[in-house]
């Protein structure tokens, strides 16, 4: 049987540089939910430069996590 994905939810997760501590560095992450499951790539990347431009601190990275259903089609 064969099996599709229907995305329920989306998010936006930006990782920034902390301080070091101990030698280690750390990292601070900001999530945005309820992004728009049909929102292009592209288009949340751009969001998320313009959010990182408010900031102080550097990006580390940029992250978009899915949860989906699977379901028989």
């Amino acid at each position: 049987m064969a099996v599709s994905a229907n995305v329920k939810n989306v998010k936006l997760q930006i990782k920034y540089l902390g301080e070091v501590k101990d030698g280690k560095q750390t990292y601070i992450s900001k999530t945005y939910n309820k992004v728009k499951p049909e929102v292009a790539d592209q288009d949340i990347y751009d969001a998320a430069g313009i959010i990182a431009g408010l900031q102080t601190k550097e990006v580390f990275s940029i992250n978009k996590a899915e949860d989906s259903e699977l379901v028989e089609a």
